[in-house]
């Protein structure tokens, strides 16, 4: 908010006085930093005394250390000449020792010989002492003294002859013989708290810390006041333990000190000497204060000068200011009036002119403003405008208002968040540019609508100040139909490149089929013929039935691989769906085990459908052997036969115009996540280990019901189970539906003649083979034109043409339609491994047509062959 005219001058022009006596406080800067400088280089300088002086107090405490274990060692080899370490000299060594003993200081608790077994010969002790122990060869200084010799500094412990059990080290000496050869060990425990005394003579006036420790960081010695830390291994971390130095260390009272640091040189001890830096520093804190009493001083001596000085600088242009804040409120015809200094008249008229200016622009905004809100407010696209900071929107269109719905008052206090959909709200923020004048971003974002709708927007944001605060300005162009027209183009374009996938699949299967195929009914017929004349008792029986069971495998791989592609040859026929699901009852059982229970509910009228038996029968053992891979531990699988009701049709998508009937297979296995519930029906896409399945078996199912014009469902859920529901539109027309059976095992012969045409030598080979075995008369022909010479040449009654739909100059069609006229009560049995359905069927009515799919095996051949030979002919 301005001030007003009659607002008070006071403090208007402080932050002149306070420039000005900030150059009074720059100039005593220099002062205020040799001050500063002069405090540093004294505190450096007191820190090397007190480093100095601690170094100086550790190393003479380390001498008298050295003392004290010099003085020891010497009483030791002083005393060593009188001793025998023998047990037959105890009592000698006993009265030895004990005068030693009495001749010497008190710090010395005991002194004892041992001998070179470790066994004690000698010892005297204090008055109060306990006994010693008889053995030592454990003790860790008996040891060192017998694999090194010499003097030894033994460890640190609690003394068992002490009645206090006060701490002690032991300083022992090795005894020779005549020979040099090791003979005992002379030592003696001193106390500890002897160590003491010397700790507490230093000559500082605020006595420092003091601590002796040993190699292992135990404890020494503490003063008298801290001997509590006396023999526990407590050695400050930070500390040098292998040199002389000096260093802050926290100590073991948690107060860090100036600590210097030293070694003895006759024991593997350190001494630690700190000084409490408090007392350092007792003399910089006395500079301090005396310099800050000075700088204050100077400082208010600095802030007065600086204040009257400004104040008089400052009246002369307090009246100028008055007439600059009326021109900010809008008075843009304010001029200024002032006199004084040449200076502040300058000022004045430089006021003028930028007031000049500024009425002249002001005119020329609001033009502009006024171009720019009409342009805003008619443009037909939505536009709003929204806060930098707050991201409030601050202007919008009518556009943009009935696009979203919105009133313009309710729209005005909307945040930008409130028409982004809340799952776009992370990204958006991600998203986010900082600001800067000139700046464009654009991106496409879910938006919603006052109703709660959503539609897809692209939005062009740029960067303004024309609000008269930094503000992003939006466009929005709604192309929720457009991106739903390019995902639906999307999808149409994935569904193309699958057809072509499939297409170029059929087209690789068709391919090869026919010779592959064509290879394996040559090793099945063989296999068949050798099976024939082995006892099943013979080693090579298995061998051969292995390589018929490898044969039937590429034979059903293939017959998969084109009925995805769908190039193989549709047979269909009326069908009971009850009764596929009876034929195929005792071969489920066999195939699932006996470990899964197999369960059957078959549906009363359930009328009758129109597939392929043997591709029905194919769907429903894929199904039931995927079932029994998700059960490997035993469960339940169900197979259930019945009528479509409308509701279920509805739920399932189904057109509601037909009736349908309905096979479900349900388990009870281990079920499928959703990521491959929805793959299940891509060709070669398999959840198997490689070699346990090739990925076909769904996609034939898929491929099977699709060609009927049918529907598959699946349904599953991890740890619960699967359901396929196999729907099939039910035949109205009454026709004789075909009984599917169990196949039997007996085969009849026959002595009829059959022309057989075939251009694959090993095929008409086992082909002949099987016939003739079984009675039949064969005319082998290597091809249509060869086939078609025996027809008019051969003098006696043909009954049955077996052609390969597929040969080269002549196809088995053309073959076919010839030997007709020749022979018109000739039957034809068509075979081949792939075929288009075109192909195979132009010309030739489907109630005369018999097909046998390659790759076959000699019973399937000759069944089919007795099957067509039983019909009545074509010309009957």
């Amino acid at each position: 908010m301005n001030e007003g005219p009659s607002t008070p001058r006071a403090g208007r022009w402080e932050g002149i006085r306070l420039y000005l006596i900030g150059l009074a406080l720059l100039g005593a800067l220099p002062l205020v930093a040799l001050n500063l400088y002069r405090v540093a280089s004294r505190s450096a300088e007191e820190r090397e005394d007190m480093s100095k002086e601690a170094i100086r107090v550790a190393r003479a405490i380390a001498s008298q250390l050295d003392e004290r274990v010099r003085t020891a060692d010497a009483l030791l080899l002083g005393v060593s000449a009188d001793l025998h370490p023998t047990r037959s000299k105890s009592a000698h060594n006993d009265s030895v020792l004990t005068r030693t003993l009495a001749a010497i200081p008190g710090r010395y608790a005991n002194i004892y010989v041992v001998d070179g077994e470790g066994t004690l010969v000698g010892t005297a002790k204090r008055i109060s002492a306990n006994e010693l122990p008889k053995a030592f060869a454990g003790r860790g200084y008996f040891k060192i003294a017998k694999a090194k010799g010499g003097f030894v500094v033994g460890e640190t412990r609690r003394s068992a002859v002490l009645p206090d059990s006060g701490w002690v080290v032991i300083l022992a000496r090795t005894l020779t013989d005549s020979k040099n050869q090791f003979n005992g060990v002379v030592a003696t425990s001193v106390r500890l708290d002897s160590l003491t005394n010397l700790t507490e003579a230093n000559e500082l006036a605020d006595p420092p810390k003091i601590s002796i420790f040993d190699t292992a960081g135990v404890v020494l010695a503490r003063p008298t006041f801290d001997s509590s830390y006396v023999g526990q291994k407590m050695f400050p971390a930070g500390a040098p333990v292998d040199s002389e130095d000096v260093a802050v260390i926290k100590w073991l009272d948690g107060v860090p000190r100036l600590t210097g640091f030293t070694h003895t040189n006759a024991a593997p001890w350190l001494v630690n000497v700190g000084v409490s830096q408090v007392a350092a520093g007792a003399q910089l804190r006395r500079m301090l204060i005396e310099d800050l009493a000075l700088l204050l001083v100077a400082v208010g001596l600095t802030v007065l000068v600086g204040y009257r000085v400004g104040q008089r600088i400052t009246r002369p242009i307090e009246s100028l200011a008055d007439e600059a804040r009326a021109l900010a409120r809008g008075a843009v015809s304010t001029r200024a009036r002032l006199s004084g200094p040449r200076e502040v008249q300058l000022l004045g008229d430089a006021f003028n002119q930028m007031a000049d200016t500024v009425e002249r622009r002001n005119a020329s905004l609001a033009d502009s403003e006024r171009r720019y809100r009409m342009l805003f407010d008619s443009n037909p696209l939505p536009m709003w405008a929204w806060d930098v900071e707050t991201m409030t929107v601050t202007a919008v269109n009518e556009a943009a208002v009935e696009k979203y719905g919105y009133t313009r008052e309710a729209f005005l206090s909307l945040c930008i968040l409130d028409l982004i959909d809340p799952a776009e709200h992370d990204r958006f923020s991600r998203a986010r540019l900082p600001f800067a004048e000139s700046r464009n971003s654009a991106g496409s974002w879910m938006h919603r609508t006052a109703s709660g709708g959503r539609m897809e927007m692209e939005v062009v944001t740029t960067s303004s100040r024309r609000l008269g605060r930094a503000s992003w300005l939006s466009v929005g162009i709604d192309v929720t139909a457009r991106r739903e027209a390019e995902r639906a183009l999307a999808i149409s374009e994935e569904q193309l490149r699958q057809s072509q996938k499939m297409e170029a699949i059929g087209a690789f299967a068709g391919g090869i089929s026919h010779d592959f195929n064509n290879l394996l009914t040559g090793m099945l017929g063989y296999c068949d013929l050798a099976l024939g004349e082995l006892e099943e008792r013979s080693p090579l029986y298995n061998d051969v039935s292995e390589i018929r069971a490898l044969a039937m495998r590429g034979a059903d791989l293939t017959k998969q691989i084109l009925a995805v592609s769908r190039k193989q040859v549709v047979q269909p026929t009326v069908l009971d769906p009850n009764e596929v699901v009876r034929g195929l009852d005792r071969l489920l059982r066999r195939l699932i085990g006996e470990h899964i229970e197999l369960e059957t509910t078959l549906g009363n009228d359930v009328g009758a459908i129109r597939a392929d038996a043997g591709q029905l029968e194919q769907v429903l053992l894929n199904l039931s052997a995927n079932a029994r891979d998700a059960m490997p531990n035993g469960g339940r699988l169900s197979i259930e036969t019945a009528r479509v009701s409308d509701d279920v049709a509805v739920a399932y998508g189904l057109n509601v115009t037909t009736s349908w009937m309905l096979i479900a297979v349900t388990d009870s296995g281990h079920g499928m996540s959703e990521e491959v519930r929805l793959r299940v029906f891509e060709p070669f896409f398999t959840t198997k280990e490689r070699g346990k399945g090739t990925g076909l078996g769904l996609a034939l199912a898929y491929a099977t019901l699709d060609q009927g014009s049918g529907a598959i469902r699946v349904e599953s859920q991890p740890g619960v189970g699967t359901i396929f529901r196999l729907f099939f539109p039910a035949v109205v027309e009454a026709h004789a539906m075909r009984v599917v059976q169990p196949p039997s095992d007996v085969l009849r012969d026959g002595t009829e003649t059959i022309l057989l045409a075939e251009d694959e030598d090993s095929v008409r080979a086992v082909a002949a083979a099987a016939l003739e075995r079984h009675g039949y008369r064969v005319l082998s022909a290597s091809d249509g034109e060869a086939a078609l010479r025996i027809a008019q040449e051969y003098g006696q009654t043909i009954d049955l043409l077996l052609t390969d739909a597929v040969m080269p100059r002549m196809n088995g069609r053309e073959l076919a339609e010839k030997v007709a006229i020749i022979r018109p009560f000739i039957r034809v049995l068509f075979a081949s491994g792939y075929t288009d359905d075109a192909l195979l069927l132009h010309g030739i009515r489907t109630d005369e047509l018999s097909f046998l799919q390659k790759p076959f095996a000699a019973v399937d051949l000759l069944r089919r062959v007795r099957s067509v030979l039983d019909q009545p002919s074509r010309a009957q």
